[in-house]
């Protein structure tokens, strides 16, 4: 059956309207009045979810379609609406058989349709290591946010899930320090959907991912001058459960309050509004230790290393976007543990992810290669992003 045809057969079925169909494939050079696409149109066989994003100057109405029968594997968190948006989230169970599955995503609007295929993997066979290795760290997970790790630093990568109306998704992942008390990074994909709304919870507590021994008490906060800085902002995450995990001790550093409530919330609501402007915007927020003598104590008088800078790398994905490489820019951001007489971040204080990578010796951004290619990631990771007025 061609996609002409499934589109009729459903809307049929569904009675969504009536009239002629008018057809346009994800990656149709057609230009149309209406298009609907998702982040990402072919998956591994575990659960997840990604960003749909619909173009349609009036009322709009998504379904899902799927040739073998009911969708009860998937689920949009809109299905209804008016106008451009990238806030309706495609979430999807993990495929337990060996076979491969499908769906349409088909957009309605306007007496016209548009549809896009999404395809998740099978279960491959897991065949037993031969040689094992008992030192060989367990799997991450393939998030387009993650930096490179090391199986022999020392350092623990954990990762907290969150809830977004009914839809499962990761709130962030960070590198944990056992010997300076501090994540090394925190990552996290940003987006309008994902901040959501709400408030500040303040519930300050321990991390239940990591050994209570091996965390800083915080509840009165740090002695010696210092904030408790969050790493991932508390206002990057709104939805209460998903705020509460921001207050995480593990989510916290020592840092000057004139750093931590003037330039740096600066940076911060910049990254959040060049979120709100983008499919998905990843952060690694993140700190450096090497080199500090400085500690801060906590509520025990366990010393913690202050940080000597901090920084951030971002990574822009926006499907129509014409700035970057294959949808993607990347722009980054080093600040010395200080306080700055200037109010905002500029141009001329940013840099290229290659730049930081050179500064901190992290690898950021470590699948991108995957999803476009070595040429197109390395050409995103060069950009200087203060020759790029978008970001300005």
């Amino acid at each position: 059956m061609s996609d002409c045809k499934r589109i009729k057969f459903i809307r049929i079925l569904s009675s969504l309207c009536v009239g002629l169909l008018f057809l346009s494939a994800c990656e149709s050079g057609q230009e149309t009045e209406i298009s609907v696409s998702v982040a990402r149109t072919q998956v591994s066989s575990a659960s997840g979810s990604h960003i749909v994003s619909v173009i349609a100057s009036g009322p709009w109405v998504l379904s899902l379609y799927s040739e073998a029968g009911p969708v009860d594997w998937a689920e949009l968190s809109e299905t209804q609406g008016s106008g451009n948006t990238n806030r309706v989230v495609l979430s999807y169970e993990a495929n337990e058989s060996s076979d491969s599955r499908s769906l349409m995503i088909i957009l309605t609007s306007g007496g016209q349709d548009a549809s896009c295929t999404f395809e998740q993997s099978g279960v491959q066979e897991e065949r037993p290591d031969p040689d094992p290795d008992p030192d060989e760290p367990e799997a991450v997970p393939v998030w387009m946010e993650l930096p490179a790790m090391s199986a022999d630093d020392g350092k623990t990568f954990v990762s907290h899930p969150m809830t977004i109306g009914r839809i499962p998704t990761r709130n962030y992942s960070l590198y944990w320090d056992r010997e300076n008390l501090v994540a090394q990074w925190v990552a996290y994909p940003l987006n309008a959907w994902s901040i959501g709304t709400g408030d500040r919870t303040d519930r300050w507590g321990y991390d239940p991912l990591i050994p209570e021994e091996d965390q800083p008490r915080l509840y009165g906060g740090y002695r010696g001058g210092y904030q408790r800085g969050h790493q991932i902002a508390s206002a990057d995450r709104l939805q209460y459960d998903a705020n509460v995990q921001t207050f995480y001790f593990t989510n916290m550093t020592p840092q000057l309050g004139e750093l931590n409530g003037q330039i740096w919330a600066d940076l911060e609501g910049s990254v959040r509004s060049w979120a709100r402007s983008s499919d998905t915007l990843y952060v690694v927020t993140g700190c450096v230790t090497e080199g500090s003598t400085d500690v801060a104590y906590d509520n025990d008088g366990k010393a913690v290393t202050v940080p000597v800078g901090y920084f951030k790398a971002l990574l822009r994905y926006s499907r129509s976007s014409t700035i970057g490489y294959s949808g993607y820019a990347g722009a980054a951001f080093y600040l010395e543990h200080r306080g700055y007489s200037e109010a905002h971040v500029t141009a001329e204080m940013s840099m290229s992810i290659d730049e930081l990578e050179e500064m901190t010796g992290i690898d950021f951004f470590v699948n991108l290669p995957d999803a476009i290619g070595e040429t197109a990631a390395s050409r995103v990771e060069a950009q200087r992003p203060s020759a790029v007025s978008w970001w300005w």
